[in-house]
C-alpha cells in the first residue's frame, strides 16, 4: 500500500487506475473487487470513431512490483461516456473537425504567441506620399516657415464631361493621364458621363465644326446589314415629323437654324407661315429604337419659308427652309453632338457635279407601290449624277413622252441604275457629293417614275440653281 501512495503521489499512475492487488509473502492470497465509479472518458483530439468499444485507459506496470503468483482478478469494464453536445470550440488554424458525437479534449492553451486571426477582409491600398523636399540638415538648421515652404501637395486638375472626340490632350498625355484609372467616360452610359461624352481634365476645342464632316461617334450594340447607314454617317439628316411623331419627311440641315426639305410633303402641314404641329429630329439612326450610344435631338420650327413658284403639278420649285426655333450647337463648348452636324452648300449656283458618285439616305420605303415598306433604320444607296440632256431622254423614254422639257433650275438628275434609287418617302432626304474632303448637299429627293428601274434616273431639286433663293430666306430675321 505504501508503494502504491508512493507512485501515486509522484504522478507516474493514470488518472484512473486500476486497483493493484498486493502480494504480501505469507498471507493468503485475498480476492479484490474494485470499487467502480462514474468517470467520464476523454477521447485524445482526433479520435472519431466512436462506433466500436471504447480503448481501454492506458497503465503502466509498476516497476518495484513483482509479477504476482496466486492471485485473482475480475476484469473491470469501463463505462460508457455521454455524448458531447453543444458548440464545438475548434481552432480554425486545426483544419479538421471532429463529428458531432466526439467527446472533446480541449486543454487549456497557455503561452499561445502567434497572432490572432483577423476577420477584415478590406485591403489597404498605398496612399500616395506627399512631395516634401527636405533633409534632417533642413529641419535642424532651418525654420518652420522655410520648412513649410518646401512642402508642395499636388493636386489633381479638374475633369469634366464633354463630347467625344472634342477634348483637347497633349500627343504625351503628361500631366493629363490617370496611371492605371479607368477612364470614366465613354458610350453605353454605365461611368460617370452620360452617352456620346467622356471625361476630360483639360482643354475642348472651341472652333467650330466644318460643314459636310463626319465626326467618331461612339461604337454601336448592332452591326448595320447590307444597305443600312453606319450610325453617324450622315449627320445633317433631318427627320421632320408632327408632334405625335407621325412621319412626314426628309430634310438636309444646313447651318444652326435652317433646314432645307420638300414642298410637296410640307404642304399639308403650314399654317401661314409656319407649322405650329410640326418638329425636326436630328442624329436620328433607329426610328424604333432608342439603344443609339448618343440620342437624337429635336428642335420645333418657327417659321416656314416655301418658294413662290412651287407648282404641285410639275413640281417645279419644290422646296422649302424650316427655320428652327433653337440654334442648333456646332462647337464643342456648347454641347455638340458627334451625330449631328450640317451639310455644305453648294459653292455656286452654276456648280456641277455631272460624273460624281453621290449618296442619298433616308426612310422612305424599299420599293414603289402599296407593296414597299417604309424602313425602321436609316438606308443609304449610291447613285450616279446624270447629265441634264441624258436626263431629259431617258425620262421621254420611260414616259413622259417626247414633248417633256426638263426643268434644269429645279431639278437635277441621278441614278438609272436597277435596284438602286430612292422611293416613296425619302422626300426631302439629300444627294450629297463628297467634294475636297466636304459633303455638299446638290439635291433633295422630289420625284421620279418607278423607283429603281434601268436607264430610268430620278430628279432631285437642284439646289445649287436655287442657291440664291435660299440665301435669301436664311438672311431673313
Amino acid at each position: 500500500m505504501c508503494l502504491w501512495l508512493l507512485t501515486a503521489c509522484l504522478g507516474l499512475l493514470p488518472g484512473n487506475p486500476t486497483p493493484p492487488v498486493i502480494i504480501v509473502p505469507g498471507v493468503p492470497s485475498p480476492i479484490i473487487l474494485p470499487t467502480t465509479t462514474t468517470t467520464t472518458t476523454t477521447a485524445p483530439p482526433g479520435n472519431n470513431d466512436m462506433t466500436g468499444p471504447p480503448e481501454p485507459p492506458p497503465t503502466e506496470p509498476p516497476a518495484t512490483e513483482p509479477p504476482p503468483t496466486d492471485s485473482t482478478t475480475i476484469p473491470t469494464v469501463p463505462p460508457t461516456p455521454p455524448p458531447t453536445t453543444g458548440p464545438l470550440p475548434i481552432d480554425p488554424r486545426l483544419g479538421t473537425t471532429p463529428a458531432p458525437s466526439a467527446p472533446l479534449q480541449v486543454p487549456p492553451i497557455t503561452g499561445y504567441s502567434a497572432l490572432e486571426p483577423s476577420y477584415n477582409t478590406a485591403v489597404r491600398f498605398p496612399r500616395q506620399r506627399r512631395n516634401v523636399d527636405f533633409t534632417f540638415k533642413d529641419i535642424f538648421h532651418s525654420t518652420p516657415k522655410e520648412v513649410y515652404v518646401k512642402h508642395r501637395i499636388y493636386k489633381r486638375q479638374s475633369c469634366r464631361c464633354v463630347a467625344i472626340g472634342t477634348c483637347i490632350r497633349p500627343s504625351t498625355g503628361a500631366g493629363l493621364i490617370d496611371i492605371r484609372i479607368v477612364n470614366p467616360g465613354g458610350g453605353g452610359g454605365s461611368g460617370e458621363c452620360p452617352a456620346g461624352q467622356e471625361s476630360c481634365c483639360g482643354g475642348i476645342t472651341d472652333s467650330q465644326i466644318a460643314c459636310g464632316i463626319l465626326q467618331t461617334t461612339p461604337p454601336l450594340s448592332v452591326t448595320p446589314t447590307a444597305g443600312q447607314a453606319n450610325f453617324g454617317e450622315y449627320p445633317w439628316q433631318a427627320m421632320i415629323l408632327t408632334k405625335q411623331n407621325d412621319y412626314i419627311a426628309g430634310g438636309v440641315l444646313i447651318d444652326p437654324l435652317n433646314v432645307l426639305t420638300v414642298t410637296h410633303r410640307l404642304l399639308p402641314y403650314i399654317v401661314s407661315g409656319t407649322a405650329p404641329n410640326v418638329k425636326v429630329r436630328l442624329g436620328e439612326w433607329d426610328a424604333a429604337g432608342t439603344y443609339e450610344p448618343v440620342p437624337y435631338q429635336e428642335y420645333a420650327v418657327q417659321k416656314v419659308f416655301s418658294h413662290p413658284s412651287y407648282n404641285s403639278n410639275t413640281l417645279q420649285y419644290d422646296i422649302t427652309v424650316l427655320r428652327l426655333a433653337a440654334p442648333v450647337p456646332f462647337t464643342p463648348a456648347a454641347g455638340a453632338a458627334t451625330t449631328i452636324n450640317r451639310a455644305c452648300l453648294p459653292s455656286s449656283p452654276t456648280a456641277t457635279y455631272n460624273g460624281h458618285r453621290c449618296w442619298v439616305a433616308g426612310w422612305g420605303k424599299n420599293m414603289f407601290g402599296v407593296q414597299g415598306q417604309y424602313q425602321q433604320i436609316l438606308k443609304e444607296v449610291e447613285v450616279p449624277i446624270v447629265a441634264p440632256a441624258t436626263c431629259q431622254s431617258q425620262l421621254q423614254a420611260a414616259r413622259l413622252g417626247p414633248t417633256y422639257v426638263l426643268d434644269t433650275t429645279s431639278f437635277i438628275c441621278a441614278g438609272g441604275e436597277p435596284n438602286k434609287d430612292s422611293c416613296t418617302g425619302d422626300g426631302g432626304s439629300g444627294l450629297v457629293c463628297s467634294v475636297n474632303g466636304q459633303w455638299v448637299v446638290v439635291g433633295l429627293v422630289s420625284w421620279g417614275l418607278g423607283c429603281a428601274n434601268a436607264n430610268v434616273p430620278a430628279a432631285y431639286v437642284n439646289v445649287a440653281a436655287l442657291l440664291p433663293w435660299i440665301q435669301q430666306q436664311i438672311a431673313t430675321p
